[in-house]
């Protein structure tokens, strides 16, 4: 029997009374079946949630069955939150959609972990999420430029180009810039921030919802994807 510690990304029924799971690993994302997990005296009806933290015994060769699942983080102060829960979403689809894109696991899947933990236990988490969005583009080899103009890294008159990637000098830039200098600042800081060195992050709602604008324009561009997730959010936060 092999063990496994994951986040619970989905779960789907399989035929009439089981369901597959989805769990993201330090090696990635991995499906196991859940044999009679609709039944009412199923032992896994308070296990297998989208977002629980698990260690899972499971046999077999191509998809595991799961023997024993026990709950190691359950992040009830998430999932008692609908804004939080969203937001959370929102990242276990970024993780679900790019963990067979060449993904960093053993950096990506701690590293998601230490943000959920911040996301349950902070008043103001959404900077969390930007900060998981920020360094995911790293990960995922879109990183952006923040020091000099990506053309010909120029340090001077800098302005945020979402096509380009990065800054762009004035003789470089194609268009009036679209994000402020205080968004761009709070994107850099959030990009390298340590959690390892805590300290305090701008919460301006303005700058922050700023943020938000141009994170979701560099998905899109860079990598064409908007989560199911992020639509909901827009419906429950208004942008």
């Amino acid at each position: 029997m092999d063990v496994f510690e994951g986040i619970i990304l989905k779960h789907l029924d399989y035929k009439e009374t089981s369901q597959i799971i989805y769990v993201y690993t330090e090696k990635g994302m991995q499906s196991f079946l859940i044999r009679g997990a609709n039944q009412l005296k199923s032992p896994f009806l308070g296990t297998k949630d989208t977002l629980s933290y698990v260690r899972i015994y499971a046999s077999g060769k191509s998809l595991k069955t799961v023997k024993e699942m026990n709950i190691i983080e359950y992040f009830k102060g998430i999932k008692e939150s609908l804004d939080k829960y969203t937001y959370v979403l929102h990242i276990l689809e970024l993780v679900e959609h790019f963990s067979d894109g060449g993904l960093d696991h053993p950096k990506s899947y701690p590293f998601l972990i230490k943000i959920l933990r911040k996301v349950e236990s902070e008043m103001e988490y959404v900077p969390y999420i930007n900060m998981f969005e920020a360094k995911l583009l790293f990960l995922l080899g879109v990183n952006p430029r923040f020091h000099e103009c990506v053309i010909c890294k120029d340090t001077h008159d800098l302005s945020f180009s979402i096509k380009d990637g990065g800054m762009t000098c004035h003789d470089h830039t194609q268009s009036k810039p679209n994000f402020s200098e205080k968004c761009v600042k709070l994107f850099e800081f959030l990009y390298y921030y340590d959690l390892a060195k805590p300290s305090s992050i701008e919460t301006e709602l303005k700058t922050i919802v700023e943020l938000r604008k141009l994170l979701d324009s560099y998905y899109l561009y860079h990598l064409n994807i908007k989560t199911k997730s992020r639509t909901v959010l827009e419906g429950l936060i208004g942008y």
